[in-house]
């Protein structure tokens, strides 16, 4: 008997549900359903375009903290100069371009619960003022001469292995222990796979509504197919791909053919090339394997060069020598539907 768990979403979070059948997705919801209510610090640990944001809003909303809104910053999203600005706010005059006193994200979070993405992004400096405020409960805004009392729940999301990033004091160890009182690992998608098919369906309704295919279903060969492919991008690019399926589509029913045109890869935005029928040779194969390996890689690390050299174990350096030999461009081209 298949048993399919759905777990109703906070307003907060996109998307109406997380759908899981897998043992591995079904474990991760027990162990969010034990933290949530807990109030605790909570490290969420995976691969880029895991969910790692949704299962902050659900640890969110199962928290008596839960009547707040949810704060969000992106730490790799800012320059490491203003990120303290930010996080902490600033008082008039700080800095060039301070025209007036502003408060940080933590003080709009203060009471609920704020969501550090991509923490490991963080400079030491920030690192530092960061570590204050979870052992104390106090920021200081820049320019000002005091400290200020918050009461703020810290959710930390990173696609990186902290503990290894301080054991090569490439973060603060110290810091570390504060944000892992509890480290929760987010499954990739290739670890859940029997999910795929009902994600797949849940995604394929979800856009059919929004772009006028409210019967559009995905055929049975097509839900097949879905669950052999590897996903990179993981739920992300699942996402897009299903998204990109059904915009296209002139019928009710997708079949598999479509697969093969909507995987879309940072060759020049452009969907990934087909296989050719025809023999090739060892040094071919090999040069295809490759391109095909970067592109992934590429997705995956949403058009980061570092993000996707640290996911290939290449330099940075070594990276953009094969992206331009392969005529592979540095964005991903993966529209925002």
């Amino acid at each position: 008997m298949r048993i399919l768990e759905r777990v109703e979403m906070p307003p907060v979070a996109p998307g109406p549900e997380i759908v899981a059948e897998s043992p591995a997705m079904r474990k991760l919801l027990e162990m969010v359903a034990r933290v949530g209510p807990k109030d605790v610090t909570v490290l969420l640990r995976g691969e880029t375009g895991t969910g790692k944001e949704l299962i902050a809003s659900l640890l969110h909303a199962q928290s008596a903290r839960s009547s707040v809104p949810l704060v969000r910053f992106n730490c790799a999203a800012i320059p490491d100069e203003l990120a303290e600005a930010e996080l902490f706010g600033h008082t008039r005059g700080a800095f060039s371009g301070a025209d007036k006193t502003r408060s940080g994200f933590f003080s709009l979070a203060n009471g609920g619960t704020i969501v550090l993405d991509e923490v490991g992004e963080l400079s030491p400096a920030v690192q530092a003022k960061l570590l204050r405020v979870l052992q104390e409960g106090e920021i200081q805004q820049v320019g000002a001469g005091r400290m200020e009392h918050v009461d703020v729940r810290v959710i930390a999301c990173t696609n990186r292995d902290l503990a290894a990033e301080a054991r090569r004091a490439r973060f603060r160890m110290d810091l570390f222990y504060r944000l892992a009182v509890v480290e929760i690992v987010v499954p990739a998608l290739r670890d859940h796979r029997q999910d795929i098919p009902a994600m797949a369906r849940e995604f394929a309704q979800r856009y059919g509504q929004r772009f006028g295919n409210p019967d559009v279903r995905l055929s049975p060969a097509l839900l097949d197919a879905l669950a052999e492919e590897d996903w990179p991008g993981n739920v992300r690019e699942l996402e897009n791909t299903i998204a990109r399926m059904v915009v296209v589509s002139s019928s009710r029913e997708i079949s598999v053919d479509a697969l093969e045109g909507s995987r879309v890869s940072v060759a020049q935005g452009t969907a990934e090339a087909p296989r050719r029928r025809e023999p090739l040779s060892l040094r071919d194969q090999l040069a295809w394997f490759e391109r095909r390996i970067i592109a992934r890689a590429m997705t995956a690390a949403m058009g980061n060069q570092s993000r996707a050299a640290r996911l290939l174990g290449l330099s940075r350096t070594s990276l953009f020598e094969r992206l331009r030999k392969y005529k592979l461009a540095t964005a991903v081209a993966v529209p925002d539907l």
